[in-house]
């Protein structure tokens, strides 16, 4: 600080330079008064008069002016503290340097937890990759990009937020980023349920023929670039019909849910299963070393089609035919031909008397396929 600065804040000082001032001009206005009349020196008390007015006017609106800003102020805080969604500012390193009391409560913690920790302390482990990606693109971008990703409450309870970032300047001219921090979890729940809707079996929970190409189409291309072959299983049951006439529909419902259940719980997880209609699955084996390799698991499929099924206090059996294809083949080959090979198997394992596999081979001659009984 300034030696005049030191000087304008001490009192004692500021009044000896008065002193000394008025002591300089002192005995000029002597002089001048002793020339005035009273009329003059009456006008001159009047104009001190309303010059003192007019300071207490001035000080009195430099008062409302400081009142007003206070409560802009105080207003301004308030929104900000109190804002349905949470605020949050950071240094250039993603550092948190002030926070609302919303981003707090959507974290589960107190303000004071969240300062001087970076922003994606919070975030879980699986969407740091997709932060480090948004943190990027900003300081490429002019524009203000939207993400997307799910963050930690303190009670280790997963939500989802949109983040909105303006990058700014200060007064020093260092680059901050002033983030708005949405809650989208009931969103995210009505996506979600959208998607099931869409791409699911309401019936069995099992993906339906939408989401079945789109994993087909995944396969296709992961064993192009992997070289790793699969399988496509057309699976109809067999007798399912007579279960419907026999003990209703409700019970039918309730065998496909039954077999939909234990066929799923025989596959591995990289594997799909899909229902595409009435008693018509399809089954996808993924990552096989070689053709033999899906044998074992088309045998326990089968199997686990034929066990017995209690039904409203009926035994309700069923067994299943298998159409089989695999990918890739010598020629190239689509997703929907891939489905109608296996369909067109299924179909010749049911001619051959049911209950069995049939492996589709575009090679071979019209009347002399190989069927193979499971």
């Amino acid at each position: 600080m300034s030696k005049s600065m030191k000087r304008l804040d001490n009192p004692k000082l500021l009044r000896q330079r008065a002193e000394v001032i008025a002591q300089k001009k002192g005995s000029g206005i002597v002089e001048n008064l002793e020339k005035l009349t009273s009329t003059q020196i009456e006008a001159i008390v009047h104009e001190l008069h309303l010059h003192q007015i007019e300071l207490e006017l001035q000080n009195e609106e430099l008062q409302q002016v400081q009142i007003a800003l206070e409560d802009e102020r105080k207003r301004y805080f308030d929104l900000y503290e109190f804002a349905p969604i949470g605020y949050c500012t950071l240094d250039s390193h993603g550092v948190i340097l002030q926070t609302n009391r919303t981003s707090a409560l959507l974290l589960g913690l107190e303000p004071r937890d969240l300062l001087h920790h970076p922003f994606s302390n919070f975030v879980i482990h699986e969407d740091q990759d997709i932060y480090y990606l948004y943190s990027k693109q900003l300081l490429q971008s002019r524009s203000n990009p939207i993400c997307e990703l799910r963050m930690l409450k303190a009670d280790q309870t997963l939500f989802w937020v949109n983040l909105t970032t303006t990058i700014v300047r200060d007064l020093n001219n260092t680059p901050q980023w002033w983030v708005v921090v949405s809650d989208i979890s009931e969103r995210k729940k009505y996506e979600n349920k959208l998607q099931q809707i869409a791409q699911y079996d309401p019936l069995t929970a099992l993906p339906n023929r939408i989401l079945l190409a789109d994993r087909l189409h995944q396969a296709m291309a992961q064993t192009n670039r992997h070289k790793q072959p699969f399988a496509v299983l057309y699976l109809d049951l067999d007798g399912f019909k007579s279960v419907n006439d026999t003990y209703g529909h409700k019970a039918g419902d309730q065998l496909l849910i039954t077999l939909a259940t234990n066929m799923k719980r025989t596959l591995r997880e990289i594997d799909t299963i899909a229902r595409i209609g009435g008693d018509e699955f399809v089954i996808l084996l993924l990552n096989l070393n070689d053709i033999q390799a899906c044998v074992p698991m088309i045998n326990r499929l089968l199997e686990g089609a034929r066990k017995p099924v209690l039904i409203n206090n009926h035994t309700v059996e069923v067994s299943a035919s298998f159409g089989i294809t695999f990918f890739p083949q010598s020629l190239e080959v689509t997703a929907d031909q891939l489905l109608a090979q296996a369909d067109y198997a299924m179909y010749q394992a049911k001619s051959a008397g049911k209950n069995r596999y049939y492996v589709f081979d575009a090679e071979e001659k019209e009347g002399h396929r190989r069927i193979t009984k499971g």
